[in-house]
């Protein structure tokens, strides 16, 4: 550090706030959570949807440390999806990692044509792209599971022509979910309407 540097240091006043600088706020109605979807969300747990295949991305099998297998819960009325940890002789479980014991676990693709299809028609997805949601933790009965929406999706195209990334049009006007109507959003009740995946 040189010695005009230094001295700016050396005079420099500490920021300090006074309780006339602090606005009070009555509500945060009017405000809206900003989605995560639009940042850059490399470590978050993510999933990603083709038509044929699946994959949970590492952060994913970071959140649920050893774990081989999942069942995969879907509301189809909600579109939401939920991955729950389980044994690998559960019924209808996923074997969703590969290694395990001594060996480090890693993320791998599961191949689903038949699910696949029935998400993308679900959803109305155009099966020449893959789309991608981010997972948030839920607790259901003391049960830490992984919820995804399905209606808050990154499109990815993938041509010799385009690549990159897009979002649902409808998101040009708004942030996010106002900040009244979040924390429900994210509440979930297994018993309302969730059904599980079997192997197809």
């Amino acid at each position: 550090m040189d010695k005009q540097t230094e001295q700016l240091f050396k005079d420099a006043q500490p920021i300090t706030e006074s309780v006339t600088d602090t606005e009070i706020l009555a509500d945060l109605a009017g405000f809206q959570v900003t989605k995560a979807e639009l940042f850059s969300h490399t470590r978050e747990p993510a999933i990603t949807i083709w038509d044929s295949r699946i994959k949970f991305n590492m952060a994913c099998l970071r959140k649920f440390p050893g774990v081989t297998h999942i069942q995969i819960l879907i509301h189809p009325e909600q579109k939401r999806l939920i991955i729950r940890p389980c044994m690998p002789d559960a019924p209808d479980s996923l074997r969703w990692a590969k290694g395990g014991g001594e060996k480090d676990l890693s993320n791998r693709d599961l191949l689903c044509r038949l699910f696949a299809a029935k998400v993308f028609d679900l959803m109305g997805w155009d099966k020449q792209y893959r789309y991608k949601m981010l997972g948030k933790p839920a607790i259901y009965n003391g049960e830490v599971l992984y919820l995804f929406k399905l209606t808050d999706f990154e499109l990815f195209i993938n041509t010799s022509k385009r690549k990159g990334s897009y979002l649902p049009g409808e998101w040009r006007d708004y942030f996010g979910i106002p900040v009244e109507q979040h924390e429900e959003s994210y509440k979930i009740d297994l018993a309302d309407g969730y059904i599980t995946t079997d192997k197809a």
